[in-house]
């Protein structure tokens, strides 16, 4: 076909497309698009940007064993990983890694791709609005209306949330690509033949992008699988595309070391489901991974749609509509498959409505097993959402004349817009700061560069698995800037338990190609250690052999203050100047490691003579421990204890309960290591 008429046949696609890298482009500007600035990453507030780009740097440095394409060998050194639990999108990672040698230092591939996803969903969006709407060629009115409604499916806020947050994840466009074959299946999929590689392919982009778009695929899948079965095409026909999808996609999993990962733990023990209400009620979430809301533009075009098709009704198209509704029985039978096992999915096993919960299905322990694998499932009522959204601006297109539907999904597209604006104008405002692009590291001592040029290390270990720490992150970018590999990191789908319990059985065997680093309560540790030790930018870190640095003398009093920010709290609040409780409030300290010692812990604050004070430890999700204390200064203001352990303390923490009425403040909690 000629360039011309190939420009000609898809330009409103086309078109929908630009709309979508033109809203891109205004939200988030074009400095993210350089493959060689990450500083807007690691600059990110959330952790998650930052885990994304540097599991794919650690990945790049990672040595290749087959048959594991997508092993991680660097970044929770020596164990194998996969880039699959680090959301670095793995298809761009694999392509990454492969022209590695030729790429610069440093290089970030997710700029381009939250373009690629704005474009590909107005594109699509345009293409599915088109067909719904019975856009025929030359209705350019019609035409200009579909790119209009794609604007609904831009501003649609699962792709505004999730973008450069959880990056990976702002693939809608899988779905809407899913929708699209299922639609023109019979002009595009006209064989069984063809239907098996195309939704083979399409198994390969879910499991090579992120695992939430496998069941959201699945489903639209199983409705492409209905109408053919609807329509008596055979048995092969039905059942072959869902084999082919589902073991292209078990084979790339395989590939990408999902089933061969050290520390996988896949079952959360939990969903967390929608509330299908919060469709299109706002505010009904228990959560933000819980919020599924369509936007404003989305439930006008929904009540633009029943408005328009009850005037049709009213003016005598009644027979007209029912007309279209017999000859389209197969598509209504196979939507309302979709819709309803969507609604399954999404919703888990407790199913709440208006911020009501009806009631918890018992099911069985393998079925939830397999289900937590999916736990944020709320995330799933996505689908449905981008269905409703596409249904009802479809329907405005078929029910009004080319210009009408213009300014109505043209106002739809401005509502979805207006709904969203402080999320929008909050990211309008970071991504066109100019500090979003600088260098932000904390690591400014030349002395770090040193280390990483004299070619004595080629690892970082950090004492204990803890990343909820500012540092933590810098300290990870530099390793994998340099090369090294790093102990401890953050993956999805991790068994913490098993990794917090390795990396301090770690620190019984040390060596000298490795760099310690003992992070804010790690310092407690530090005399557990045969170490020499030093202090970069205020962080302590060890060596096995001397270094040419000052040397850190040891403290007179080993202790550290815990953040009472990080603390979970009921029924009370957490100030400028610590935790304040209420009637029947509970505060539970953040959970630290604590290595063999004695210790002696001291609150301050008010009220204590009207509370119970205990500490506990123990792994995630299994039995916890009261420690056996011992207080040797007890008195309104301040209360002290001590205790002893021959033994590591896993998740250790403090907690603090009121007796009664009385408000209590707790102003500080300090954790001394006296022995």
């Amino acid at each position: 076909m000629h360039k011309t008429a190939i420009l000609k046949k898809y330009q409103w696609p086309m078109t929908g497309a630009l709309l979508g890298a033109l809203v891109f482009v205004a939200l988030y500007g074009v400095r993210v698009l350089d493959p060689t600035c990450v500083d807007w990453i690691l600059n990110n507030p959330s952790p998650d940007p930052s885990q994304h780009y540097l599991g794919w740097a650690f990945f790049r440095n990672s040595t290749v064993r087959l048959p594991y394409l997508g092993a991680n060998y660097s970044v929770i050194y020596p164990y194998r990983t996969s880039i699959l639990f680090t959301d670095s999108i793995p298809l761009l990672a694999l392509l990454g890694k492969l022209f590695s040698p030729i790429l610069p230092a440093r290089f970030q591939y997710f700029g381009w791709w939250g373009l690629l996803c704005y474009a590909l969903q107005g594109g699509l969006a345009q293409a599915i609005l088109a067909r719904l709407g019975g856009v025929r060629p030359g209705q350019i009115a019609k035409a200009w209306a579909s790119v209009a409604g794609a604007g609904v499916l831009v501003l649609f806020p699962a792709l505004t949330v999730r973008m450069f947050a959880h990056t990976a994840l702002a693939a809608n466009w899988l779905v809407l690509l899913a929708i699209w074959l299922w639609l023109r299946c019979d002009a595009l999929l006209p064989t069984t033949r063809r239907a098996c590689l195309v939704w083979a392919g399409m198994g390969v982009l879910c499991a090579g992008i992120h695992l939430y778009y496998l069941p959201m695929v699945g489903i639209v899948l199983v409705g492409y699988a209905v109408r053919r079965g609807l329509q008596k095409r055979g048995v092969a026909a039905v059942l072959l595309p869902v084999v082919c999808f589902c073991a292209a996609a078990l084979a790339e999993l395989v590939l990408l070391g999902a089933f061969a990962s050290n520390f996988a733990g896949y079952s959360n023990g939990y969903l967390n489901g929608a509330d299908l209400a919060n469709l299109v009620v706002p505010g009904l979430a228990a959560s933000w991974e819980q919020n599924v809301y369509i936007g404003l533009g989305a439930v006008a075009a929904l009540v633009l749609a029943v408005v328009s098709f009850a005037i049709a009704c009213a003016r005598g198209k009644a027979a007209t509509v029912a007309g279209f509704f017999r000859r389209h029985r197969i598509w209504l039978i196979a939507g309302a498959v979709v819709l309803l096992l969507d609604a399954i999915a999404a919703m888990g096993n407790t199913i709440t409505l208006g911020g009501v919960t009806l009631g918890t299905v018992p099911i069985p322990q393998v079925l939830m097993d397999f289900w937590a694998m999916f736990s944020s499932c709320a995330r799933l009522a996505w689908l449905a959402g981008m269905l409703l959204a596409l249904l009802a601006c479809g329907v405005v297109l078929r029910l009004w004349n080319g210009r009408v539907a213009v300014v109505l999904l043209a106002a739809c597209a401005l509502l979805q817009g207006y709904g969203q604006r402080d999320e929008l104008a909050k990211r309008f405002a970071t991504y066109h700061d100019d500090a979003t692009y600088t260098d932000q590291t904390r690591l400014t001592d030349p002395a770090w560069e040193t280390l990483a040029e004299s070619g004595r290390f080629s690892h970082l270990a950090f004492v204990s698995f803890d990343f909820e720490h500012d540092e933590f992150w810098d300290l990870a970018a530099f390793a994998a800037d340099h090369g090294w590999t790093s102990n401890s990191f953050y993956m999805g789908h991790m068994d913490g338990n098993l990794a917090a319990v390795t990396l301090a059985g770690e620190m019984n065997t040390l060596s000298a190609d490795t760099l310690y680093v003992f992070v804010d309560e790690d310092e407690l540790a530090r005399d557990s250690f045969g170490l020499n030790y030093y202090r970069l930018d205020g962080i302590l870190i060890g060596s096995v052999e001397p270094l040419d640095l000052t040397p850190d003398p040891a403290p007179e009093t080993d202790s550290h203050a815990m953040d009472l920010r990080l603390s979970d709290v009921i029924n009370g609040s957490v100030t400028a100047d610590g935790v304040e409780l209420g009637s029947g409030g509970e505060m539970m300290t953040d959970s630290w490691m604590l290595f063999p010692g004695t210790y002696r812990v001291t609150l301050t604050g008010s009220g204590f003579d009207h509370s119970y004070i205990y500490a506990r430890h123990g792994l995630i999700n299994q039995e916890t421990y009261k420690l056996d204390i011992e207080f040797t200064d007890i008195a309104p203001e301040k209360m002290t204890f001590t205790f002893t352990t021959g033994e590591p303390l896993y998740y250790w923490c403090t907690a603090v309960h009121t007796l009664d009425d009385t408000p209590i403040t707790v102003t500080g909690v300090t954790v001394e290591k006296t022995a």
